[in-house]
């Protein structure tokens, strides 16, 4: 099984009995070894052997809510009544695992859709740093070419749906609420059923924020509030089991919530839910989106539920925080590329996006007063963005005539009286993006109190495609027709525009992309496909995606391949030492014709990134500057492959065109105890970052990043730059992230979870084993000098025993970044950072599992216990010389 039996048993037995006998679990269930679970039903009339097929890492709760839809459903459709026999579950029997609902009967225009596009109810990746590029090469499936034709087939429905598609009206309720870490009290009826309209919406999007402020959920992602605010909405819109919930998805404190009336579940499909974190890798911050993507009838909906950086003043901050939602959000398909979120029909976004009002906040509160709301937002930040096209373009959103949303003394209606005296804005927002939606309401709720912020509404109506089978079945026989017109004995020929694609000056983390157009110069249908070389299963180099990799195009029209080039932590390590090249051969297969060759060549930039810290601490020159490494394959010492890559110790001294006197000696490379380019992005934090509100929570500009890497593998000073200090913070997360061997090797790393609850285990080890040391660094400037480590930079402590068998340059490095983070926790009132979360964000890039294995929430625990212990500790350390 790939769940634990006893707690499904459990969670089964008490949520999924519909009749007055007990349900009976098979004890064989808990010997299978095949991932099936087969239960048995025993009901008044009848008894139902059913096997069940459970993927790996599916939740038991998403299980049960599909019994709980699925019997719904049979007993709305009249299948059957509601505890008298299980025929419902007839639908489950034999057959591959479903959508959230057992739909009773298909027409043959949603079956052949979702053949099409068989996606699944299921969670996507939480935390997708590098969703745009592929971490290892599309591979060649010849499953996938078959297809493509029903494929080219699907398109050119797409293009003609209004020839087969009539137009149905529902209606909407969107709300978002930012609940400032506060529990349900109030009734949530003045907000969610809409008094002035008789009927109630047909969907239900419902988003918070800020649902739970505790450092565990902020840190271990871990909160028991979602089920009480999903209980709260249905005590108030369920009442007579009207809805069905579709899905619903937290993100720390973000919580997004879809429901559907009952009656409409059996035209719904293809559910999924991605999260995306926005702050450093994905997991610190309470910032970010949650979407949730289904389709409805033949019309593609996503809900998006998004909490944008705070504060007035960052409004770029904000900006950027969207684009990296909407960047980042993919939902995965079967046999193509990912959805994002502009990939549907229509959008409905929602959240605490935190524009403000950039003017004096008495000037705010006089025009608030005089309710002169439309001269405010001609100042509104997100409606000077909109009109500026830096974000939401093409979204709409109705006109705001009501109070400003935020921010309230809690428990009253007045604005604001801290210290602080935060000026009123109109914080939290509904908008849409997409054809056919008309706005009945949108407004804020003042009744509600238990917040700072007030919850806010939109009641729309939208408009759903749904398939007319019979004159769909015309339009695809005519488009078949057509197909096979063209379709004879030709043999497919093509002119392609370019055979040679080159990426000069590749430098690490930076995206390059080039395209090649294929034109179709023959007379039949040409599809075309990227085919793997000799012995090989990829048809392409990890560090190369092309989109897409199969394709049909008719004669006369063309078709645009893209190529995306993106050196990232995967493999950039082969790079710098020269063991590999930045070249390829692509191999272009016609179908039925002759193959096409492109050649891809590049010159990749040495980078200080996913460097080992042996060959760093080696290395006095910036890595720029050092001659770049021959590729193994032809050097003349060329190392087997069983032989790890040597440090390159090259041009330390003057450069080589500098004639060496003829008497001097030559000198010792001299030996950095830790990393120049380390040292410089802790030197710049330790200078100008330990105040700086929401370190190492908040993710960096990448413009600035990118100018920061550049700095590093060039030995140039850091400029001026925007979020300079959130910008260096997140580089040195991403350049300890991208050590090949991290800070604490791959070979201690069990041993080191393994003494994470025990304190004294973490905390043995002989003095004396270590000399004390004073570190010499090297400045930007070419200088060395030498700095002491005060105690006011540094608590000593001792460390584990596992942490003296490390190689010096892991030992001091280590020993350096945790007296570092103790100086960082000492300005924690200012930076607002605890212990808790230092740990877990450290505890991911210093000691990590092998390259192969994965992180269970378990191990993520004992490896931030691990880090807690050594900041918490106030006594000396020992430096290894």
């Amino acid at each position: 099984m790939c769940v634990r039996v006893r707690a499904f048993e459990l969670i089964v037995n008490a949520s999924c009995a519909c009749s007055n006998k007990p349900v009976d679990s098979n004890p064989n269930a808990k010997k299978a070894k095949t991932g099936l679970l087969k239960l048995t039903w025993a009901g008044e009339s009848d008894t139902e052997e059913v096997v069940f097929e459970v993927a790996l890492g599916e939740y038991v709760q998403q299980f049960v809510q599909e019994f709980k839809a699925a019997k719904a459903v049979a007993v709305n459709e009249g299948q059957v009544t509601a505890g008298a026999t299980h025929a419902w579950i007839s639908n489950y029997i034999n057959k591959q695992p479903i959508s959230i609902v057992a739909t009773p009967e298909m027409t043959p225009v949603e079956n052949y859709f979702r053949q099409l596009n068989n996606v699944q109810n299921i969670d996507a990746p939480e935390n997708l740093m590098d969703t745009y590029m592929a971490r290892s090469a599309f591979e060649y499936n010849p499953q996938t070419l078959k297809s493509v034709k029903e494929e080219w087939i699907a398109k050119q429905l797409e293009i003609k749906k209004s020839e087969f598609t009539e137009p149905r009206t529902l209606t909407l309720l969107c709300g978002s609420w930012n609940v400032n870490g506060r529990t349900p009290k109030e009734n949530l009826a003045p907000w969610l059923i809409p008094n002035e309209h008789p009927e109630l919406p047909d969907v239900y999007a419902v988003g918070f924020q800020e649902l739970d402020l505790s450092a565990e959920a902020f840190v271990f992602n871990e909160s028991n509030r979602e089920a009480m605010w999903c209980a709260m909405i249905e005590d108030c819109i369920n009442l007579d089991k009207v809805y069905t919930k579709v899905k619903s998805k937290q993100l720390v404190g973000m919580l997004l919530c879809v429901y559907v009336k009952t009656v409409h579940i059996p035209h719904i499909r293809n559910v999924q839910a991605v999260v995306t974190g926005t702050g450093i890798m994905g997991m610190m911050g309470n910032k970010g989106g949650v979407a949730i993507r289904f389709r409805l009838f033949d019309t593609d909906l996503c809900f998006v539920n998004s909490h944008l950086a705070s504060d007035s003043g960052r409004c770029d901050r904000r900006n950027q925080d969207y684009q990296e939602v909407v960047k980042r959000t993919l939902f995965t398909m079967p046999n193509g590329p990912p959805f994002t979120i502009f990939d549907h029909d229509l959008v409905f976004w929602v959240g605490d996006l935190n524009y403000r009002i950039p003017l004096p906040d008495s000037e705010v509160k006089s025009l608030v007063k005089a309710r002169d709301y439309q001269k405010l937002l001609k100042y509104d930040e997100l409606t000077v963005e909109r009109n500026a096209k830096h974000v939401f373009v093409g979204f709409e959103e109705g006109p705001i005539d009501f109070y400003p949303t935020y921010k309230f003394d809690v428990g009253t209606d007045t604005f604001d009286s801290s210290e602080k005296q935060r000026t009123p804005a109109w914080c939290d927002r509904v908008l849409w993006k997409g054809a056919g939606v008309k706005q009945r309401t949108y407004t804020g709720h003042m009744v509600f109190r238990t917040s700072d912020h007030k919850p806010v509404s939109s009641l729309v109506d939208f408009a759903v495609q749904v398939v007319q089978p019979k004159r769909f079945a015309e339009v695809r026989q005519q488009i078949v027709r057509e197909m096979d017109k063209m379709e004879n004995e030709c043999r497919p020929d093509a002119v392609i525009s370019t055979n040679l694609a080159k990426f000069p000056d590749v430098k690490f983390m930076t995206r390059y992309t080039q395209s090649i157009v294929i034109e179709n110069s023959g007379q039949v249908i040409l599809q075309f496909r990227f085919i793997p070389k000799l012995d090989e299963k990829k048809f392409c180099k990890p560090w190369l995606r092309i989109n897409p990799p199969v394709g049909m195009i008719v004669p006369g029209e063309k078709a645009t391949v893209e190529l995306m080039l993106m050196v990232d932590a995967t493999t950039a390590a082969s790079l710098n030492t020269g063991e590999e090249r930045l070249e390829d051969i692509l191999i272009l297969h016609l179908e039925n014709g002759k193959d096409y060759f492109v050649s891809i060549t590049g010159n990749f930039l040495r980078t200080c990134f996913c460097t080992p810290l042996v060959t760093l601490v080696n290395t006095l020159r910036p890595v720029r500057d050092l001659t770049q490494p021959a590729a193994a394959s032809s050097s003349s010492d060329r190392r087997t492959k069983s032989q790890p890559p040597q440090p390159n110790l090259i041009d330390f001294g003057e450069s080589a065109s500098t004639p060496a006197a003829p008497t001097s000696k030559p000198e010792e490379p001299k030996k950095l105890h830790i990393p120049k380019e380390l040292w410089r992005m802790v030197d710049f934090l330790f200078t100008y970052g330990l105040d700086e509100d929401n370190l190492f929570a908040t993710s960096g500009n990448e413009q600035s990043m990118e100018l920061i890497r550049e700095c590093l593998d060039t030995g140039l000073p850091f400029e001026t730059m925007p979020d300079a200090v959130h910008s260096i913070s997140e580089c040195l997360i991403r350049f300890l992230e991208a050590l090949p061997d991290p800070v604490i090797p791959f070979v201690h790393y069990q041993r080191c979870l393994d003494s994470n609850s025990n304190y004294t285990l973490c905390k043995q080890v002989s003095c004396c084993e270590r000399g004390f040391l004073f570190f010499f660094f090297f400045c930007s400037r070419g200088c060395y000098y030498c700095v002491g480590l005060t105690q006011r930079f540094v608590c000593w402590w001792l460390l584990p025993q596992v942490l003296t068998q490390l190689p010096s340059e892991h030992y001091n490095l280590f020993v350096y970044l945790m007296a570092f983070l103790r100086e960082v926790l000492s300005h924690a009132v200012t930076n607002g950072l605890s212990a808790e979360k230092l740990a877990l964000l450290f505890s991911a890039v210093l000691l990590r599992p092998g390259p192969d294995k994965t992180r269970d929430a378990a191990s993520t625990k004992k490896a931030s216990n691990f880090i807690y212990h050594f900041l918490l500790n106030d006594e000396e350390p020992q430096f290894a010389s």
